[in-house]
């Protein structure tokens, strides 16, 4: 039973470095050359590299929290239901953010931003909106 359990504790972090793998820069998990090599990603990465947001930010960047157990845990996750959809053919004809996704997209937009965000605050607050929702425009038009 012990031998088991130190087994199935290798495994476990294993697994969990295989995880923050996804964080390691060099590895290019998080930019577009890596996205866009699913075919359900075409527009996104094609509207992404015209965009002002390619010169300074990677997918990740936006799309993960920036915390490193948090933000490799999100992306494996993600990335893992990408593949799952691909293989299994059942990739939504279009890709919309989860509620999760929206909370992250908008604490990463009040991160990059907090210069002007200083001003005017979390847009979400008293009834408002995400960012994304009033500039959508800038890296993804749908």
């Amino acid at each position: 039973m012990k031998k088991i359990l130190l087994w199935l504790a290798a495994l476990m972090l294993l697994g969990f470095c295989m995880m923050l793998m996804t964080k390691i820069p060099a590895l290019g998990l998080s930019e577009a050359g890596f996205c866009g090599k699913c075919h359900a990603m075409d527009y996104q990465v094609s509207t992404y590299l015209h965009s002002s947001h390619a010169r300074e930010a990677n997918c990740g960047d936006c799309h993960d929290p920036h915390g490193l157990v948090t933000g490799s845990v999100y992306a494996a996750y993600t990335g893992s239901r990408d593949v799952y959809r691909v293989v299994t053919n059942t990739t939504p004809a279009e890709i919309r953010a989860t509620e999760m996704s929206k909370k992250i997209l908008q604490e990463n937009c009040l991160r990059c931003h907090s210069d002007i965000m200083r001003d005017v605050g979390d847009t979400r607050k008293n009834g408002g909106v995400y960012c994304f929702q009033c500039h959508q425009g800038i890296v993804h038009p749908k």
